[in-house]
């Protein structure tokens, strides 16, 4: 029973290969093209080109010995300034 367990498990094992090329044959066609010099495309990364970089927003937080917190905002986009702003104003109402 196990030779012929064997026996079958070496013919599905053949039958899966690719016939061999005959040593005269040419090489099949690779799935890279051939670059020419003058035919060379240079194209842009859409990730990098669409994305603005944003510059951070610095906050400093200060503590009154009341107990009454202010702030100070530092940075380049007004929208995101205000818009931590009123995170803060929110977040340590006075």
């Amino acid at each position: 029973m196990k030779a012929f367990v064997f026996v079958v498990v070496v013919l599905l094992a053949a039958c899966d290969r690719q016939p061999a090329q005959p040593l005269n044959a040419p090489a099949a066609a690779t799935t890279t093209p051939v670059v020419r010099p003058n035919e060379i495309e240079i194209g842009k990364d859409n990730d990098t080109s669409m994305k603005p970089v944003k510059k951070p927003i610095n906050v400093k937080l200060k503590r009154s010995f009341k107990g009454e917190y202010s702030w100070d905002i530092v940075g380049t986009d007004v929208k995101e300034m205000i818009k931590t702003n009123r995170e803060l104003q929110n977040e340590f109402p006075n």
